[in-house]
């Protein structure tokens, strides 16, 4: 569970740096982003897949699409791009408590 949080705040780290709501990302550039000694590129491309689930409605970011692509160079892997957005998050109402009218 603790990487699952580890992962969620570096991902809204990298998203606040970016400065944009929403935007296509891979596993690979997540990784050079973070610093050395972070989740491996398994444990973050499950919490991607994960959240592209709705496993972690307490995340502040959602994966809303997966997409896979070929790599054009040897050895010719399968990669994922996931595009995360940032969750709409419920306005709170600031009109005060409800008063009753008898």
């Amino acid at each position: 569970m603790t990487a699952s949080l580890l992962i969620s705040d570096l991902l809204e780290q990298y998203m606040k740096e970016r400065g944009c709501p929403a935007c296509w990302i891979t596993v690979h550039e997540l990784r050079t982003f973070f610093p050395p000694g972070s989740p491996s590129a398994q444990a973050i491309s499950g919490f991607l897949g994960k959240c592209h689930n709705g496993a972690f409605p307490s995340c502040r970011y959602r994966v809303a699409r997966i997409t896979r692509f070929r790599d054009m160079a040897p050895p010719y892997r399968l990669i994922r791009r996931y595009l995360v957005q940032e969750r709409q998050m419920p306005q709170a109402d600031h009109a005060g408590p409800v008063r009753l009218l008898y």
